[in-house]
């Protein structure tokens, strides 16, 4: 897929943060680390994506993120499964601008993003498995 996957989180409409040490968890194996603000996902040969983390509310405290890009992502079950536990993490949106609604894993998380994002790309989509982000992004 040629595009771009955004994970935020939020906490009361302003970026909260994400535990590195949760992320590295989810990705498992299949993350390798170049750089503080550059991952790379490989799950095969023909299943890679490339992750960019932002931190920058918490003043580049290296242990914590306010989200992360994912370049091109694969359509690989592993990474939709892996993003789909991010989303459980907290408050956390994914979204894709462009296409379809945010999507999250509880309605409640509505109320934690901002505002304007809620204005421009909608009302969050409550989904409840990696296999139904996918189909979504697909579909859109």
């Amino acid at each position: 897929m040629s595009f771009e996957v955004f994970v935020q989180s939020f906490r009361h409409g302003g970026p909260a943060g994400i535990p590195r040490r949760a992320l590295r968890k989810v990705f498992g194996k299949h993350l390798s680390e170049p750089e503080p603000d550059f991952w790379k996902l490989r799950y095969d040969e023909l299943n890679y994506c490339d992750l960019y983390l932002s931190f920058w509310s918490f003043h580049g405290d290296p242990g914590m993120v306010t989200g992360f890009t994912v370049h091109r992502p694969c359509p690989d079950p592993r990474l939709w499964d892996a993003l789909m536990a991010i989303l459980a993490l907290g408050d956390v949106v994914l979204y894709y601008p462009g296409y379809g609604l945010p999507l999250v894993v509880r309605d409640s998380v509505a109320a934690h993003m901002p505002e304007d994002m809620v204005k421009s790309l909608g009302r969050p989509l409550v989904v409840t498995s990696g296999r139904e982000i996918l189909q979504r992004i697909q579909n859109d």
